[in-house]
């Protein structure tokens, strides 16, 4: 588990961060996501990267997003 954990770390972060905002997302809109909210999503999961990747920022980026307030 220690070298699957150090490889998603260090290969795959930038790809769990896309997927975990995805899911996120989806689940504070209560709906699936379309192709054409695949823009904002990765913006947030850009936000995210750069922030630090922590769930209260993740939380904080979709709760500002237009897709959430436009709901």
């Amino acid at each position: 588990m220690d070298g699957l954990k150090r490889f998603l770390l260090e290969n795959r972060q930038d790809q769990f961060a896309l997927s975990l905002s995805h899911k996120m997302t989806s689940y504070a809109l209560g709906r699936p996501l379309t192709f054409g909210d695949r823009a904002q999503i990765n913006q947030i999961a850009s936000e995210l990267r750069r922030t630090g990747d922590g769930l209260a920022d993740l939380v904080f980026l979709i709760v500002k997003s237009n897709l959430f307030r436009q709901i």
